[in-house]
């Protein structure tokens, strides 16, 4: 199944990232961003809010464009449909995740849809 992402060219998927170490997770982050935009062929896809720091944690926002992870559906197939989450948003979240582990990465990524939902009792 294609996706089509001209609806999609300007909408950004927002994900919270935590992490301890900013400087160098984000630097892994930008690393592992720009790897998956080269593997799909588009750039300047993603954008990082600054970080709010709250008792040694730095929380910040990664805004990644729907298009690129349409994108990424369509070069991966099955291999993407088969990573588990219940939406394409949700699958790209838990991609990223491993792909920043095996990276050496210790930030937590969430959908930020999922962090300010009663799921995690914040709200």
């Amino acid at each position: 199944m294609e996706y089509s992402h001209d609806e999609s060219e300007h909408e950004m998927v927002e994900i919270q990232v935590e992490a301890i170490d900013f400087k160098r997770e984000h630097d892994i982050l930008v690393k592992v961003m720009r790897r998956i935009e080269a593997m799909v062929h588009m750039y300047n896809s993603f954008d990082i809010g600054d970080p709010d720091n709250c008792m040694g944690w730095n929380f910040f926002t990664l805004y990644v464009s729907k298009s690129l992870i349409i994108r990424l559906v369509n070069l991966l197939g099955n291999e993407f449909l088969s990573i588990k989450g219940k939406s394409m948003e949700h699958k790209f979240v838990n991609l990223l995740a491993r792909h920043l582990k095996q990276a050496g990465s210790n930030a937590r990524v969430v959908l930020m849809a999922d962090f300010m939902s009663s799921k995690y009792g914040l709200f």
